[in-house]
């Protein structure tokens, strides 16, 4: 994998990926509660607008983890996804990405903003499963 830079970004050795195919976002890990806060299990949101701003507008009391993330899409429609490791906390990092797999123990819907960006995707859901994580020096990368 090349090094990652907003105007050349390779997330799979097969497939290039370009400047208008990449949407930036900020994900936070874990599952929304009924309260707006997350337990520590998968995908709690996806934000794709503002999303230099999204740590400051985050309500104080959610301490959801939280890193940058550069989605795509797979030729087959799915959802990719790197997260560059210069995007994290190091206590994320280890969390969510020292295993082999990210588990998606609930269904994650996809924000209606995402859907209308990334031209191409062919889901809604995240769906309920254990995905590969494929490790770089740079970042991980998991397909949904």
């Amino acid at each position: 994998m090349t090094a990652y830079a907003p105007t050349d970004v390779q997330l799979h050795p097969l497939e290039s990926a370009t400047l208008p195919d990449i949407l930036n976002a900020s994900v936070e890990f874990g599952v929304l509660q009924s309260n707006g806060n997350c337990t520590n299990i998968g995908i709690c949101r996806i934000n794709t607008t503002h999303v230099n701003h999204m740590v400051n507008t985050r309500k104080e009391k959610r301490r959801c983890p939280l890193a940058e993330a550069l989605l795509s899409v797979g030729p087959t429609g799915r959802l990719q996804i790197f997260f560059p490791r210069s995007g994290m906390k190091p206590c994320t990092e280890r969390v969510f990405f020292r295993g082999p797999v990210f588990p998606v123990q609930v269904a994650y819907l996809l924000p209606e903003s995402l859907q209308k960006q990334l031209p191409g995707l062919m889901q809604a859901v995240i769906p309920t499963g254990i995905y590969p994580i494929r490790r770089s020096d740079e970042g991980y990368y998991i397909e949904f």
